[in-house]
């Protein structure tokens, strides 16, 4: 996915009064030339635990070029030692879609010593009326009493990128609390299509009510999702799993006188699936992945802000896999 955004303005400044920052912000967007009207859908927050996090969420949210043009607010967090202070940087990008030039406004913030526990108080300036408010939490999860969380509409964030799923738990009791998205289960999205797809019509529906076995690998975290979707799904047992570590997720499933796979072709971005009835029908099909996983994701989860209870589910069967390590 091509990054396919121009930097027409940009500002800066340390130790500033938020009203600074929106009277940058107000000047730079005199200052750009646009005749159009600003054009948002979303505002998005971004917590981030480190800078180096933060700009790895810049680059996907510039990737998405203008699909999803809006006010991003990242916030960092700074030294502790540093009493009370923001530091601010604000850009105006834009891009083009069918042709229009759109922009959008990114608003950076350092927050250091105990403005830090204010995050909702800092934020609510920022954000633009009659949109929701997604916050995505980079690689980390929030505490139990974020003040963040009674700002947003929707919460992102990213399983995989959690890397334990002992962390699992902590998922499940933020979804009682807010609509949660998970980024890693977009990314999931062509296994799960293409698996579905495999028992469509009547040669291989059929079988799909008889699997005995499920074989799941991939990296933790996604293959307990997949394994939790399957179990919700076909109503297997957890003896009928077995879960395995790789590079890829593939998952392949057994039943008498038939074989399913959704596997990613090594050195490849394609993912390719199959079914194998005994003595009878054959079907294969492929699906190409997208080059920058970050950014079609991040895009995927704008698009579907709302509960996904088939996601809870995974979620709620995930656990059940995951309780060996969490205990």
């Amino acid at each position: 996915m091509a990054n396919a955004v121009d930097v027409v303005g940009e500002w800066s400044g340390e130790k500033v009064r938020l009203g600074e920052v929106l009277d940058a912000l107000g000047g730079l967007r005199r200052g750009c030339g646009f005749g159009a009207t600003r054009t948002s859908v979303v505002n998005l927050v971004v917590v981030s635990p480190s800078a180096d996090a933060a700009e790895l969420a810049i680059e996907a949210i510039e990737g998405l070029g203008a699909r999803f043009p809006g006010r991003t607010l990242l916030v960092v967090p700074g030294p502790v030692a540093d009493g009370g202070r923001v530091d601010a940087a604000v850009r105006l990008v834009a891009s083009t879609a069918e042709g229009h030039e759109v922009w959008s406004e990114q608003v950076a913030l350092t927050v250091s010593g105990e403005l830090s526990s204010h995050m909702d108080s800092l934020i609510e300036p920022f954000t633009l009326p009659d949109l929701p408010v997604v916050v995505w939490y980079v690689s980390d999860l929030p505490g139990a009493g974020d003040p963040l969380l009674d700002t947003a509409d929707v919460v992102l964030v990213d399983t995989r990128s959690l890397g334990d799923v002992a962390a699992f738990p902590a998922v499940a009791e933020l979804v009682r609390r807010r609509v949660v998205v998970d980024l890693s289960w977009s990314r999931l999205r062509p296994w799960r299509e293409l698996l579905a797809g495999l028992f469509d019509g009547p040669d291989f529906g059929g079988p799909a009510g008889q699997v005995t076995h499920a074989a799941v690998s991939g990296k933790e975290g996604p293959r307990h999702l997949l394994a939790g979707w399957l179990a919700s799904r076909l109503g297997l047992p957890r003896a009928a799993f077995s879960l395995s570590d790789a590079r890829h997720v593939a998952v392949r499933l057994s039943a008498p006188g038939a074989s399913f796979e959704v596997v990613r072709d090594e050195g490849t971005r394609l993912v390719r699936a199959s079914a194998w009835i005994e003595n009878g029908p054959s079907h294969a099909d492929v699906l190409p992945l997208p080059d920058e996983s970050l950014p079609w994701s991040l895009a995927d989860a704008l698009t579907h802000l709302q509960r996904d209870r088939v996601w809870e589910q995974a979620l709620r069967g995930a656990l059940v896999f995951a309780a060996p390590a969490v205990h």
